[in-house]
């Protein structure tokens, strides 16, 4: 079980998994391909790598392009109960922070149940890199392989360009990589 204490913690599954169990330095998770992250659409300013950043984070913008129903999503290529997840925002201070998203998981990536709504949730500070977590209510019974982030509306500049840097996720972790 992987207790949530704050936000992006050492005690996160993708930390977990990213450090083989704290057997090993960290090194990104979608870098050494343990997990796949995906983005809706990037520009140069954007890398799947960003979105499974851990406990650091490398200074830079990521984020989808201007198009609604913009998402980020992670594959964790084994099945979790989520009881918690944090969101890291993205480069920008005082502008283009997540406003409005579902939380979403999938067993397959294509059949998506909504894990968390949020309609103006401004957890997300407006500065830098500011994290925020939430708990996710009755699914630690429910288990996932895939979870996205879906932007439903207009972020805080009133854009749809889905702007994250990082998102970590807490509860019952199956480790048996599924094929």
């Amino acid at each position: 079980m992987f207790k949530f204490q704050y936000s992006f913690d050492t005690k996160g599954v993708l930390y977990h998994i990213a450090t083989n169990g704290s057997k090993r330095d960290y090194v990104n998770p979608h870098t050494s391909a343990r997990v796949v992250a995906s983005l809706s659409s990037s520009s140069s300013h954007s890398s799947p790598a960003r979105f499974v950043q851990g406990t650091s984070h490398d200074g830079q913008h990521n984020y989808t392009d201007h198009k609604s129903g913009s998402w980020m999503a992670v594959d964790l290529k084994r099945l979790l109960a989520p009881t918690h997840y944090c969101l890291r925002s993205s480069k920008h201070a005082n502008s283009h922070k997540l406003r409005n998203w579902r939380l979403e998981g999938s067993k397959d990536g294509s059949s998506w149940k909504c894990l968390r709504e949020h309609v103006n949730d401004f957890s997300l500070a407006d500065t830098k890199f500011s994290v925020a977590s939430w708990p996710i209510e009755n699914a630690d019974t429910a288990v996932f392989r895939h979870f996205r982030v879906y932007q439903t509306c207009k972020n805080s500049s009133g854009d749809n360009h889905l702007m994250c840097a990082g998102i970590e996720l807490y509860g019952m972790l199956r480790n048996e990589e599924c094929t």
